[in-house]
């Protein structure tokens, strides 16, 4: 009986041991990404994470530098953003829902701060994942983008900023 007793422990923890550990979920709380942004390298921490709506699309704002709903009031606002910030962008049409987004025809766009918009990468592939969606309040999610050779993925949190306009 200790025998038999012993070799079921045994097995339990064989089976338990090869299963390893479960992934945690994501971190809907805060805005981490990973991945290479072309010639801006590889993805630097985001300290800011914006919404806005305008002109009947959905635009999230995440910087490596600070970004204020004050500052996205401005036209062409990124050419006011430091230098060495890498910016992404990602636009949807209309008001957000909890879905996933094809990408085209949404986009995940990135620029390099203290330049217009017309500098900005559009990614070739991917997808957006909104799992909060309250349109002029807060949006939370995913998102995996594909440039080339090149890939962004991580989450996203962002709040409403009133007024703001597209970089």
């Amino acid at each position: 009986m200790l025998h038999r007793s012993l070799s079921l422990l045994l097995f339990v923890v064989a089976v338990v041991a090869g299963c390893g550990q479960p992934e945690p979920p994501p971190d809907y709380s805060t805005t981490d990404l990973q991945g290479r942004l072309g010639d801006l390298g590889d993805a630097k921490p985001m300290v800011s994470s914006l919404m806005i709506a305008n002109s009947g699309e959905t635009l999230i704002y995440m910087s490596t530098e600070p970004l204020t709903c004050a500052g996205l009031t401005i036209s062409r606002w990124l050419g006011q953003v430091p230098p060495d910030a890498q910016v992404v962008e990602v636009v949807i049409k209309g008001d957000p829902a909890e879905k996933t987004y094809a990408v085209p025809p949404s986009e995940i766009n990135y620029a390099k701060g203290g330049r217009s918009s017309a500098y900005e990468v559009t990614a070739d592939s991917g997808e957006i994942t909104f799992v909060t969606a309250k349109p002029n309040e807060l949006v939370e999610g995913e998102i995996d983008a594909h440039y080339g050779d090149d890939e962004l993925k991580g989450t996203f949190h962002a709040t409403f900023c009133d007024g703001g306009q597209g970089y």
